[in-house]
């Protein structure tokens, strides 16, 4: 199957879900922890002609998923005209697939007004996997992230109108030693305010070549150490309220120290056990980690 990436990046809930790539790059392209960050890679869709070939590939592997997973960035960024075109493109190819899913940024949505939101919906659009990053307005600032909590808070509600699901993500130690607790509390009280299927979270990696790793070789930000990370997760975990709906809490990233995952409010207190017992008597640190490059 014809990529532009060489890595594949699905979210963890998405195991079951037919893949199709349709685009590389980014929209936005400034995070400064993001891979996009020089903004040299624009969002760029893939040709038709090879998406349609990489649809006749997967009907030759007799595709069975009902749900696909489209591939790329934040593949919402592009016009609701192409992406209703693309479902009915991959329904040709696929007619059992009857809903679709795909990574957006919460700037994507509110780009969109509510007849296309609902028309997408309509369609087959399920669920939007979205990077909340922080809940707090101060750190996103500083890594550049382009939307304020409030801006994300809006965009939450707005799809929570189009009847549109949505899994948000989060990085523990986003915010460095000053302010790892105000990124555990005020991004719980994002999520105490909205309602995701899903909640993942991940330890903040330096990605070569990014301004975060600049950052921290010159000794300008400070990684939170393995322990710190355990403890910002479990003020985090603490901090999360009574969810309007159950919601899967995914701790199991390659870049965490100790993979947990769950349904909240259900193992809330148990994966709160686990979290204490690893803070009491922790792991070398790094033992458990893959490579951090490719999160």
């Amino acid at each position: 199957m014809s990529t532009l990436d060489e890595i594949v990046y699905r979210p963890p809930l998405e195991a079951n879900s037919a893949l199709l790539e349709v685009s590389s790059g980014c929209s936005y392209g400034q995070c400064t922890f993001c891979q996009y960050a020089d903004n040299k890679t624009p969002l760029q869709m893939m040709p038709p002609e090879v998406i349609c070939d990489n649809l006749e590939e997967l009907v030759e592997q007799k595709e069975v998923a009902t749900q696909m997973f489209l591939l790329g960035g934040n593949v919402l960024a592009f016009k609701s005209r192409y992406l209703l075109d693309l479902f009915q493109l991959v329904k040709s190819y696929l007619p059992q697939i009857d809903s679709f899913s795909m990574y957006a940024r919460a700037d994507d949505v509110l780009k969109k007004n509510g007849e296309q939101l609902k028309s997408l919906k309509e369609h087959g659009l399920d669920t939007l996997y979205i990077g909340v990053e922080s809940g707090n307005a101060d750190i996103l600032k500083s890594v550049k992230k382009g939307e304020s909590p409030q801006e994300i808070i809006k965009a939450l509600n707005t799809l929570d109108k189009a009847g549109i699901s949505y899994g948000l993500s989060s990085i523990l130690g986003l915010g460095g030693p000053s302010l790892w607790e105000q990124n555990a509390t005020d991004t719980a009280a994002l999520y105490n305010q909205v309602s995701p299927v899903s909640i993942r979270v991940m330890t903040l990696t330096p990605k070569p070549g990014t301004p975060l790793e600049e950052s921290v070789k010159k000794g300008n930000f400070k990684l939170l150490s393995a322990l710190e990370i355990l403890k910002e997760e479990l003020l985090l975990l603490r901090s999360i309220g009574n969810l309007p709906k159950e919601c899967i809490f995914v701790g199991n990233h390659v870049s965490n120290s100790l993979s947990i995952s769950g349904t909240l409010p259900r193992d809330k207190e148990t994966l709160i056990a686990k979290l204490e017992q690893a803070i009491k008597s922790p792991m070398e640190e790094g033992a458990s980690k893959g490579n951090l490059t490719q999160w």
